[in-house]
């Protein structure tokens, strides 16, 4: 798979030069021109939020946020683009383009995160909250290296939660938002959430800070 940049300039450049590429060759490189849409439309959104998020004079936090998402929603498809691609069409151009190693041999095992997840809830909507979280370490909506997905754990009703075992898997994300609906019976309950980042071998890392949010009726 694709190693992304690090540098937040130097990845601007890189989804500026692999779109361009994809636009131009997704034909043969058998990529569907549903995923091909999604990447352009996406991209259209990172030209505008990259520029405003990254200038002094109109940096905000919401248009951070906003490039932060849009971000991981590039990478997520480009991923998916990636993983979709048959060996046997790729050329030295190719993976050097989208900097895709040569399958086989031995790959250096990324070391599971130090960081957590930091969450947020939004609980303004009717029986609804949406999650926004970001990793403690970079500050930014974007999992970590080696990181595929945010697991998201839960308690309804009661008091603050000490133990896991307390705890209700609800799901995971692999973006920087994650929404989940309650039944009318649980309007007016605090929910608190726990979150921890996982990686593509199932090892898990370190449990969030609590948060939590009231469920309104």
């Amino acid at each position: 798979m694709a190693h992304f940049p690090d540098k937040e300039a130097t990845l601007s450049m890189y989804f500026q030069v692999v779109v361009a590429y994809i636009v131009i060759n997704f034909a043969r490189l058998l990529i569907t021109p549903a995923n091909k849409t999604l990447l352009t439309d996406e991209y259209a959104l990172w030209v505008v939020d990259y520029p405003l998020a990254t200038t002094t004079a109109t940096q905000t936090h919401t248009n951070v946020v906003t490039k932060d998402i849009v971000e991981a929603r590039m990478k997520n498809i480009l991923r998916t683009i990636y993983g979709d691609f048959s060996e046997s069409v790729l050329t030295v151009t190719d993976r050097d383009t989208f900097n895709i190693p040569v399958v086989g041999g031995a790959h250096p095992h990324v070391m599971m995160t130090s960081s957590t997840p930091i969450g947020r809830a939004e609980g303004g909507a009717r029986l609804h909250h949406v999650i926004t979280l970001l990793d403690s370490i970079s500050n930014k909506h974007a999992h970590p290296h080696g990181i595929s997905a945010c697991e998201v754990w839960q308690k309804i009703g009661g008091v603050t939660p000490v133990t896991a075992s307390e705890l209700t898997y609800i799901g995971s994300t692999s973006n920087a938002v994650f929404a989940t609906d309650f039944p009318g019976t649980d309007a007016g309950l605090p929910v608190y959430y726990w979150l921890r980042w996982v990686n593509s071998r199932n090892e898990k890392g370190n449990w969030s800070p609590v948060f939590s949010a009231t469920v309104q009726g």
